[in-house]
């Protein structure tokens, strides 16, 4: 039997103190730290532990090197922060470190490590990293079928002999949501099992798969390619399935004049009948015909590849869009109360919050800053028992992980409740720590705010700064006393009050906390009580900038929108989230996108349909976290209502989807056990009111796997730069809710035309694990 070895892509690092193993000690997801003798597996793609209790499985002593997103130093996980007041843990941050990987399910999670000296902390986590880039390399570089069945073969040979039995297959069929019947399963089994061994080995299991993964769509629109009838006017691909007679176009294959007018006539692809030979060229196997033909294996693997995605992939690959205009003609990737890491009255809070949200690309963070112990400002929900976190480690945090995502500014919003003494240890760490990233830059010649180009690699702080001369004190901020009123109608019991910080005396709640020069002096948008659309447009500065409460923000869109564009125009505003939002849901975004809000700030902590429109839209200009806005909520001269328009004709987009097919659907939470799922597709465009709409497709019984769908719908939009195409997958279930399964969203001026794969997310947002390989395809037709 021949057994599967990782064809080496680039070369591995060297990583004798993991291969040699060692005892470390493992911090437990609740429980006390514990030593655990660690070592790589023989592939050197899982790092090992052997655990005491008897009813962990092998998948839970073990992480996926593939699946790590990145491994941070010091102490910023939870479970680090349980460990706070453990001396023997809490002394030993330089020797600590943490493993942030995505579990089978797409969750993220953490193995957090404290090596027993300093020289096992800089090797281990030296080779770790290094093994870890290589990973990522491979990944980027591997085909996505392969990724696939190797994954799959790792599964399901847990005993590592290199081959699958047939109980394996039939336990690995039942996971990969397919509903196959054992006579049936028997049958194909014994027909791949050539040397009829009562094993497969891992050409075997590709068989297998292939057979498995057959769609009835692919192979009709390979078809219909071969045969010239694709273009014969617009056809969907159900026709193209009805179509279909018994020829075996399989083993056919068209010339590259044929591919290369499939590519320019339907995916309304620009290139050149010598660059159409390239691509043939480079999408061929090492064991292929070097002929410039296209064979059905290589179509059907272009259609499923990155390259085919129905996301504009120069949009995402390259910052496109113009970063020179003043920075309030930008959407902002902003995160509200970033350090909580669940709800905001009891949860925890965590460094690793403000690392997890800039390395998604966030853009602006908040920080609620108090007076703490020993003169040391921490930041937490006031008046809350959630938990304190040192306001150094986060400016710390931002020095390390503010630009290697984007190299675009980076915001500090700060929620100041400090005393005068601390806000300039406040001040004074932003200084030391963060160095020249940190800037007070001065405004354009004519008034407006300096751009995202010129602020790249800075940190620019938003905070209430000193009253302007002949100035009275403003009252304190709308966010801080809405969160309070709602935070006290579910105070915890008074016997644990004493655990947060004495905030404000009743009598100097009347008035904002005096501002520390020192803090003025570093502070660039200044935060301002908003008293009218007249006053802001006459005396404000473009520096000045108001918070408003998503109430109020609901009012005022309502009622005065378009003076709100004009407004967001010059100034920034920042939304929040309302205070009885103590769970940390979301509001939806997109009416103050619409409106041009800049800082739109979520709980980026919270997995919801609201942070999949986040995710879909900062995916745009390369997740650089700033979008330009369209003209009409940019040019002064622009009178513009989300509600009412006008809208420009070039801003129309008339389209047709036809959801064609899934592909490797997971089941719930990436689950690896369960019923077989019965899927559907649910199609919505989030956009400006008139251009809002939602299809679904019918259920698809018994099948995740490669379930057919071929339905069409038709949208009419007018206003494309603010609408969102949202897709998503459920599960069908007759007694109860129907599950989540995964969704993409895709900026609809992001759209592709043309037979196109759209590659799914998991419930949170990630993209590994089971849902690294699951996508729905679909036929996009712009009406012109």
């Amino acid at each position: 039997m021949s057994s599967f070895s990782q064809p080496k892509i680039a070369e591995k690092p060297k990583v004798p103190r993991l291969e040699a193993g060692a005892s470390i000690t493992k911090l437990g997801r609740r429980g006390a730290p514990h030593k655990r003798p660690f070592s790589l597996d023989s592939a050197q793609s899982h790092l090992i532990w052997t655990s005491s209790s008897i009813m962990k499985t092998k998948e839970m002593t073990r992480v996926d090197l593939t699946s790590v997103t990145r491994v941070t130093k010091g102490q910023s996980t939870i479970p680090f922060v349980r460990q706070a007041s453990n001396a023997a843990v809490s002394s030993k941050a330089a020797q600590s470190f943490s493993i942030i990987y995505e579990d089978y399910a797409g969750n993220e999670t953490s193995l957090d490590l404290v090596c027993d000296s300093a020289d096992q902390f800089n090797d281990w986590f030296h080779e770790i990293s290094e093994l870890v880039k290589y990973h990522i390399v491979n990944k980027d570089s591997e085909d996505r079928v392969q990724r696939f069945c190797r994954r799959q073969w790792s599964m399901a040979d847990l005993d590592g002999d290199g081959s699958l039995s047939f109980k394996e297959i039939e336990k690995l069929i039942q996971k990969l949501n397919l509903d196959l019947d054992k006579p049936y399963i028997t049958k194909m089994f014994n027909e791949i099992d050539i040397d009829k061994s009562g094993t497969l080995d891992y050409l075997e299991f590709q068989n297998l798969l292939d057979l498995l993964s057959r769609r009835e769509d692919v192979y009709a629109t390979w078809c219909a390619l071969v045969t010239g009838d694709i273009f014969k006017g617009h056809r969907s691909v159900h026709t193209y399935c009805e179509a279909k007679n018994g020829k075996a176009y399989k083993e056919s294959s068209i010339e590259a004049t044929v591919f290369h007018k499939f590519l320019t006539e339907i995916q309304k692809v620009n290139q050149t009948l010598e660059q159409t030979k390239l691509k043939i060229e480079a999408m061929k196997g090492e064991d292929e015909k070097r002929d410039e033909k296209l064979r059905f294996a290589n179509f059907r693997d272009y259609l499923n590849s990155g390259e085919n995605s129905a996301y504009a992939i120069e949009n995402t690959t390259q910052v496109y869009q113009d970063m020179n205009q003043p920075l309030s003609h930008y959407w902002c990737a902003s995160s509200h109360n970033t350090y909580c890491e669940s709800d905001q009255l009891k949860g925890y809070s965590s460094v690793n919050r403000y690392i997890n949200d800039l390395m998604k690309g966030c853009r602006c963070v908040e920080l609620d800053c108090w007076d703490g112990p020993k003169n040391e400002p921490i930041i937490f929900h006031g008046h809350t028992l959630t938990g304190q976190i040192k306001f150094k480690d986060v400016i710390e945090a931002v020095k390390e992980y503010a630009f290697q995502k984007s190299e675009y500014p980076i915001i500090l919003s700060f929620e100041n409740h400090c005393s005068i003494g601390q806000q300039k240890v406040m001040a004074k760490y932003c200084k030391q720590i963060l160095g020249d990233m940190l800037l007070v830059p001065a405004l354009r010649d004519d008034g407006s705010l300096p751009s995202p180009e010129e602020l790249k690699n800075k940190v620019v702080i938003k905070a209430k700064k000193l009253p302007k001369k002949n100035e009275d004190e403003e009252a304190v901020d709308e966010d801080f006393e809405e969160q309070q009123k709602a935070a006290a109608s579910a105070k915890p019991k008074e016997e644990d009050s004493d655990a947060a910080p004495e905030g404000p005396a009743k009598d100097q709640k009347k008035k904002k906390p005096k501002i520390a020069k020192e803090l003025h002096d570093i502070t660039f948008l200044s935060g301002v009580h908003f008293k009218s659309w007249e006053q802001s447009e006459k005396d404000a500065l473009a520096n000045e900038m108001s918070s408003f409460s998503e109430p109020k923000t609901e009012k005022l869109i309502k009622n005065h929108a378009s003076d709100w564009v004009q407004y967001n125009k010059k100034q920034m505003s920042r939304i929040y989230p309302a205070g009885v939002r103590i769970d940390s849901s979301n509001y939806n975004p997109v009416p103050s996108w619409n409106v041009g809000s800049q800082i739109v700030a979520l709980n980026y902590q919270t997995s919801c349909f609201q942070m999949h429109l986040n995710d879909g839209k900062y995916m745009d200009n390369m997740n650089a976290g700033y979008i330009l806005k369209p003209e009409a909520l940019r040019k002064k001269d622009i009178t513009f209502d989300p509600m009412t328009g006008p809208f420009p004709p070039e801003e129309a987009l008339n389209f047709d989807i036809e959801v064609m097919s899934a592909s490797q659907l997971p089941k719930p939470k990436g689950a690896t056990k369960g019923e077989v799922i019965d899927p559907y597709v649910k199609v919505e465009v989030h956009g400006v009111p008139n251009d809002s709409k939602n299809y679904q497709t019918r259920v698809i019984d018994n099948n995740g796997f490669n379930p057919v769908f071929n339905e069409s719908f038709s949208f009419e939009t007018q206003m494309k730069s603010l609408g969102l195409l949202y897709i998503a997958v459920y599960d069908s279930d007759q007694f109860d809710a129907d599950d989540f399964i995964a969704y993409a969203t895709i900026p609809l001026n992001c759209l592709r035309e043309g037979i196109r794969n759209v590659h799914l997310k998991s419930w949170n947002g990630n993209n590994s694990g089971e849902f690294q390989f699951c996508s729905i395809m679909v036929n996009i037709t712009f009406k012109r």
